[in-house]
């Protein structure tokens, strides 16, 4: 399952929040963005179990005040190569 997940995170305990993201096995991308949200990153999961067992593991993260998830439908259009 593709999806994006959107978290909001404590100032304090961003860079801590990031460091354990990066350890989760089935996290793509993690992009800082600025607006409503700290973080938007990128999942790819097998299935549902695994899909919310990731998403508990982010949620329950010291720090992470905010998680809203999209899940993608349709892939309409795909780039595999470097964007410069």
């Amino acid at each position: 399952m593709q999806m994006y997940a959107m978290i909001g995170v404590r100032q304090t305990k961003l860079k801590s929040v990031f460091n354990m993201m990066k350890q989760l096995k089935f996290i793509k991308n993690i992009n800082t963005v600025y607006g409503e949200y700290d973080i938007v990153a990128e999942l790819n999961t097998m299935n549902k179990e695994s899909s919310n067992k990731l998403l508990k593991q982010i949620k329950e993260t010291d720090g992470v005040n905010t998680l809203k998830t999209f899940v993608v439908s349709d892939t309409l259009k795909e780039h595999k190569g470097i964007i410069f």
